[in-house]
């Protein structure tokens, strides 16, 4: 017969909603989704409208405007670890995206995309510059540690690859063709420019694959159902331009093998394998005929879905949460012309995984739980001790249940508020660690 030990609990708790399918399905979490909103178009001083930034947690829904920032446009969300580096007009700012406070901030002018290389923070740059199209900041203060000189024109997308920084050169919407920039990083001096032709006008995102570069050209005003992608090996600088009989917009982001983007003012998927679109709509087109526009877009690779930020430029909008097979799952409000969105995805804390080397089978259940949780093992074993951690890591409780043995543990967890919890274990054959969500009616 099966032994039954009454483990009883106490704890505060991280609030945070989060599913064990979720858990399950990825090596993280996300945390929330971050939105710029550029707010109405103003032709000219006073200004009465400004950029503001907000953030969605797909746990609980809720929505968190935690900051203005006095310019006029917004162009770029960089998230790295618990930072964000945002570029708006003329500021780069950084928060710390665990408490939304600003860390640092510097004026600058001319802003487009951002990246990182090796903890410098990059930022492509456009017009009304007409030279340093590319700059590198320190990311602990936003202070220049370099310009980089020679790029012959607006900068879009920033990327790197075996120790080399390429940049996107698109020259602005008279541009005429697409290039490829290649920046030693090592002394912050452009190596050459790959001129990819008329065919890669409007080039803009910059994506890594495989050894690949892909970039995504957009397609120029005026120009109607026409756009590419162009693809370049590294290791012999060659390109295939990939035409497609579609409007192309902005990339959204890489799932496994499919490359997100917008097509035909919705988001459909081009494989990266065969070079040819997979689906032309997942997200259909929101209304452009209504002047309603997908005006941003990120892939959140944890829990597969798009978040796409539709508006109109004049009104607040909403995003749309979809999965990748394009099915609706939720929506929620966003400011005017929400022009950049970035996914902040962090990875569990170290040390909070199973011992893999371990003959030790242990399965939770009913899990999410509302009032106790079973704690079951194939085989009898003799627990050591108890914890339970939150998300920082941080050990919130600890009990010895002494020498306890058997097959089967029950855990009361009506006390705990709902969130996901780690059950740290320690037996006489190791340790043993599984997530579990508390949940209420």
């Amino acid at each position: 017969m099966k032994s039954k030990n009454f483990l009883f609990l106490a704890t505060a708790c991280f609030v945070l909603m989060i599913s064990f399918q979720s858990f399950s399905q990825s090596a993280g979490y996300v945390k929330q989704v971050l939105t710029s909103n550029s707010g109405k178009f103003e032709y000219a001083p006073p200004y009465t409208d400004y950029v503001t930034l907000q953030s969605y947690n797909p746990q609980n829904g809720q929505i968190n405007e935690f900051n203005t920032i006095y310019t006029q446009s917004a162009q770029a969300i960089l998230i790295s670890g618990h930072f964000g580096f945002f570029s708006a007009q003329d500021s780069v700012i950084k928060y710390d995206l665990n408490t939304m406070e600003r860390k640092a901030a510097v004026a600058d002018s001319g802003l487009n995309r951002l990246a990182l290389y090796k903890g410098k923070l990059l930022v492509s740059k456009q017009y009304p510059l007409s030279q340093y199209f590319l700059e590198v900041l320190d990311t602990s203060n936003l202070s220049l540690i370099a310009e980089v000189p020679g790029l012959s024109g607006d900068c879009g997308g920033i990327c790197d690859l075996y120790d080399t920084v390429y940049v996107a050169v698109n020259g602005g919407w008279m541009g005429t063709e697409g290039k490829l920039a290649i920046v030693d990083p090592g002394s912050w001096t452009l190596k050459t420019e790959i001129n990819f032709g008329h065919e890669a006008i409007g080039i803009w995102d910059l994506y890594v694959n495989n050894g690949r570069i892909f970039s995504v050209n957009k397609t120029p005003y005026g120009v109607i159902d026409t756009g590419s992608i162009t693809v370049y090996t590294t290791s012999n600088r060659s390109f295939t331009n990939v035409f497609l009989p579609y409007r192309v917009a902005s990339g959204s982001g890489i799932k496994d093998s499919l490359l997100y983007l917008g097509i035909n003012y919705g988001i459909g998927s081009f494989n990266l394998n065969t070079l040819s679109i997979a689906d032309p709509v997942i997200v259909p087109d929101p209304g452009s005929a209504m002047f309603e526009f997908i005006l941003s877009s990120a892939i959140d690779t944890l829990d597969g879905r798009i978040y796409s930020n539709i508006g109109n430029y004049s009104n607040p909008g909403y995003c749309l949460v979809s999965s990748l097979a394009g099915d609706s799952i939720t929506s929620y409000a966003t400011g005017i012309s929400s022009d950049a969105v970035a996914v902040d995805t962090r990875t569990f804390p170290a040390g909070i995984h199973d011992n893999k080397g371990l003959e030790i089978s242990a399965r939770l259940y009913p899990n999410p739980v509302q009032d106790r949780l079973m704690i079951s093992f194939t085989n009898s074993v003799t627990l050591t001790s108890l914890k339970v951690n939150d998300f920082t890591g941080r050990e919130m409780i600890t009990i010895n249940p002494g020498t306890s043995s058997g097959t089967e543990f029950e855990v009361p967890v009506n006390t705990l508020t709902p969130g996901l919890y780690y059950l740290i274990l320690g037996t006489t054959a190791g340790r043993v660690v599984k997530p579990f969500a508390v949940s209420r009616p």
